[in-house]
């Protein structure tokens, strides 16, 4: 795989966030108070693109309303539900609905989606192979260990034709005894999603979420296979239950619509245009 290092993306993230997981501790990248008063706002989210793309394409329809915006960024899907569950910060972008659904039923939270946003497709990569078809059987593949996207990994192999799933699968508590039919005899290991771009070179291949691929500075195009985002799957902005019809949610909602939003979007300067783009995305 050829690595293109992208702009504006921490270096180092990848050894921050290995060194987090050997430790058994989790890392806060950015520093999160309780959410103030007035219109000053904090956002969370996870390594990647989305807190550019939320500080490049959304900040500054807020800022015309006279919201100031503080981008909180968190090294796992975990900590940015607890902290908009507990009142640490006022909304988060970084998740699809699905994944929303069965945060909400695991863990006791009350929290809603307001408005799905462009999102980088889940891929296939690998540092030893330049295509799908070149793994051999039997290949070891690394995906990640949480139930939602342990069933999007493995359903990206089945929409490439390489696996075939239990069509009545419990979508909130899938494993690996949920394939059906493995004519490949691949083998699986579950891996923390947020280090599966540093476990490439011990694996065959990985299946891996499009904001951890940019945000180790890797690039979508390098993937052997990439998904076309399913319906469902379109990351999301997400506020807690009681402020789903607030002021600032409308806010928010009316930020995405925007043209100012849908011109950063299409920008070809930048990388947002590849991603995959929601039915209610209009240009």
């Amino acid at each position: 795989m050829k690595k293109k290092y992208i702009h504006r993306f921490r270096k180092g993230l990848v050894t921050l966030l290995l060194a987090a997981s050997v430790a058994g501790s989790t890392v806060i990248l950015t520093g999160c108070g309780k959410t103030g008063g007035g219109n000053s706002i904090k956002v969370g989210v996870c390594p990647g693109p989305y807190g550019d793309m939320f500080r490049d394409a959304i900040t500054p329809v807020l800022e015309k309303k006279g919201y100031s915006v503080e981008i909180v960024e968190f090294s796992d899907y975990v900590q940015p539900d607890t902290a908009l569950e507990d009142g640490e910060i006022n909304a988060n972008m970084f998740q699809n609905p699905i994944y929303l659904k069965t945060f909400n039923e695991n863990h006791g939270t009350h929290l809603s989606w307001l408005v799905e946003i462009p999102t980088a497709g889940m891929g296939v990569y690998s540092n030893k192979y330049n295509s799908l078809a070149d793994i051999p059987d039997g290949a070891e593949i690394a995906i990640p260990n949480d139930n939602t996207n342990i069933l999007r990994s493995l359903r990206v192999l089945e929409s490439a034709g390489y696996l075939t799933l239990d069509p009545e699968l419990d979508a909130t508590a899938v494993t690996l005894d949920d394939i059906k039919d493995n004519p490949h005899g691949y083998n699986f290991t579950e891996v923390s999603a947020e280090v599966l771009t540093t476990v490439l070179d011990s694996v065959d291949a990985a299946v891996i979420n499009g904001n951890y691929v940019l945000g180790a500075g890797l690039d979508l195009a390098d993937a052997v296979y990439l998904e076309t985002v399913p319906d469902n799957y379109y990351n999301t902005i997400t506020v807690r239950t009681e402020d789903k019809d607030s002021k600032l949610a409308q806010d928010l909602i009316a930020a995405v619509h925007s043209d100012d939003f849908r011109n950063v979007i299409e920008d070809k300067d930048k990388f947002y245009w590849t991603f995959g783009k929601p039915d209610d995305y209009k240009l």
